[in-house]
């Protein structure tokens, strides 16, 4: 049983951005806002799970200094007083990083994380850290997906997604190596951004060294989403390498996309019946807007990057898995005594068989990844984005498993911006609407998506 109605044009999500012009003027406040967090942290939590570990002290003296900022007229930054979560990957000074391990959940912190830093010096508000599955890719938490408790949440940024979609906070930070980002914002119904790869930095991430982890961000809103992007790209900087995020700090403003190519055909046939009936309708309405929605099949070009899905996702997996050795690997292998195992035999399992990729298997996989991007770069055009559903379907039952994430993997192998958007409903549940944007084209993106949620709020879609 559903443990509340989902509606997607009114899902009860909550927004920060909304609320900055009340805090300047004094009609609201960074703590009165942090309070109605807590609150509903209070109801929610036990049920949903979405929190490692919280630290509502802290929490709110931080509010009341961005209260006093915002009362003296001088706020941090435009994420001053935004309470959030943040995956337990990322390192912290005053709280263990326990990467969803029990083995790991009283390590001190020692650091901050580039983008603690950040969110630190802006102003935010870390209410807690999210829960995820052992190391990632081990045994899910405990989290539940708030619009149905006997489903998951998706993963790893389980709790990052759930922690928004039942309104305890506006935002939570997540990461994507494979599908750990827009596959949870499926399943949660709210919206989910993933930069391009290296805008954001990763340093003080756990498995940060993995060349395919994107930093992103799960929020209520896009315009959260995006100014909270942006914030850490520019505040933690780019990742070493990268060029970082471009555009406006104000959310860029809505431009209807020209073309939308459908580019499924990875996942449709694993894709069940009503997925696909919500997401071909979903089409038909944006084509009735004067939407050009064109079929990746129809275009060679199109049609050669789409076939070279099965490489991609094989090259995806052989980088994540020779990459995530150290430190992640290395844990298990310091742990293989089963009388005193520390992390769960899943976790042995699927860990330890990432060292049968060999140095042969990594430098091919690298090579396919360098000519993915290529053939990629070469189909931007103006406008143009490619679609897919953000989810074979919707939340599978059950939390011994996060859901297939086929979607996700031709980008996060590509390092291309993607967001997803929580438009659609099958079986009762969320299903939200992926749409990709090209390398460095994060704020096209944004435009497009922001004319696509204008209109399925106004009705007209």
């Amino acid at each position: 049983m559903s443990a509340e109605a989902y509606d997607p044009r009114a899902p009860g999500l909550l927004a920060f951005h909304d609320s900055v012009a009340r805090f300047r003027a004094g009609d609201d406040t960074p703590t009165a806002y942090l309070g109605r967090c807590l609150e509903r942290i209070a109801a929610a939590e036990p049920r949903v799970k979405a929190f490692a570990s919280t630290r509502l002290d802290g929490a709110m003296a931080a509010a009341e200094a961005a209260t006093a900022r915002y009362r003296d007229g001088c706020p941090a930054s435009p994420i001053d007083g935004m309470p959030l979560g943040l995956k337990d990957v990322f390192e912290t000074r005053d709280a263990p990083t326990g990467w969803g391990a029990r083995a790991l959940a009283e390590n001190p912190g020692r650091r901050d994380a580039a983008i603690v830093q950040a969110l630190r010096a802006g102003g935010a508000i870390v209410v807690g850290k999210t829960a995820l599955p052992e190391l990632g890719f081990g045994p899910p938490a405990a989290t539940t997906n708030p619009w149905d408790r006997a489903r998951t949440p998706g993963g790893s940024s389980s709790g990052s997604a759930a922690a928004v979609a039942a309104a305890m906070v506006p935002v939570a930070i997540g990461t994507q190596g494979k599908g750990s980002l827009t596959r949870p914002a499926s399943y949660c119904g709210v919206y989910g951004f993933k930069p391009g790869h290296g805008t954001i930095h990763r340093g003080g991430d756990g498995g940060g060294q993995a060349t395919n982890t994107h930093v992103g961000v799960l929020a209520g809103t896009l315009e959260d989403a995006w100014i909270t992007a942006r914030f850490l790209s520019h505040g933690a900087g780019p990742h070493p390498g990268g060029f970082g995020l471009e555009g406006p700090k104000a959310p860029p403003a809505p431009v209807k996309p020209r073309v939308l190519v459908r580019m499924e055909a990875a996942g449709w046939e694993a894709t069940g019946e009503s997925a696909k009936a919500a997401y071909q309708g979903q089409l038909a309405r944006l084509a009735r807007r004067g939407v050009t929605i064109a079929r990746a099949a129809d275009d060679p070009p199109w049609a050669a990057l789409e076939a070279d899905h099965g490489a991609a996702a094989q090259a995806l997996s052989a980088i994540a898995d020779y990459e995530s050795r150290w430190p992640l690997v290395m844990y298990l292998e310091r742990d293989r005594d089963e009388g005193t195992r520390a992390f769960h035999a899943l976790t042995h399992e699927r860990g330890l068989a990432r060292l049968a990729v060999s140095r042969e298997d990594y430098l091919l996989a690298l090579r396919t990844r360098r000519r993915y991007r290529k053939r990629l770069a070469a189909l931007e055009g103006d406008g143009v984005f490619a679609v897919t559903p953000a989810a074979t379907g919707t939340a599978p039952r059950g939390l011994d498993a996060t859901g297939s994430a086929v979607y996700q993997w031709a980008s996060s192998l590509a390092g291309n911006p993607v967001v997803s958007l929580p438009f659609m409903v099958a079986d009762a549940m969320p299903l939200g609407l992926q749409v990709q944007g090209f390398v460095g084209g994060e704020a096209k993106l944004i435009a497009a998506a922001r004319w696509c949620d204008a209109a399925f709020r106004g009705g007209e879609i």
